[in-house]
């Protein structure tokens, strides 16, 4: 390939990772538990990456455990909207891919 088509191809898949960076469709991510903040409501402090998040549980009856691995719903992509908690990556499996 030239010089121009790599260069063409390099600013397209800048172009696409951007576009699907922001995007906006629901995600799902894995997280720990860290700590149930209200039981009441479901509400849980949980570990993502390097920051720690509050998301809410799809099932007050369902109680999670320190240090268990959930899987969460991002509405949009967006982390900064209210975040759902799906199960347990032990009880969905380690390939779960959330079907909404």
């Amino acid at each position: 390939m030239s010089v121009v088509e790599n260069n063409a191809l390099d600013a397209i898949e800048i172009i696409v990772d951007e576009a699907i960076r922001n995007a906006g469709y629901d995600k799902t991510i894995q997280a720990q538990v860290v700590s149930c903040e209200d039981a009441s409501i479901g509400k849980y402090k949980c570990k993502y990456q390097d920051s720690t998040i509050i998301a809410y549980s799809n099932d007050i009856e369902t109680t999670y455990s320190k240090g268990s691995y959930v899987y969460i719903l991002v509405p949009n992509n967006d982390l900064s909207k209210q975040k759902t908690i799906l199960g347990t990556t032990k009880k969905l499996g380690t390939d779960y891919i959330n079907q909404v």
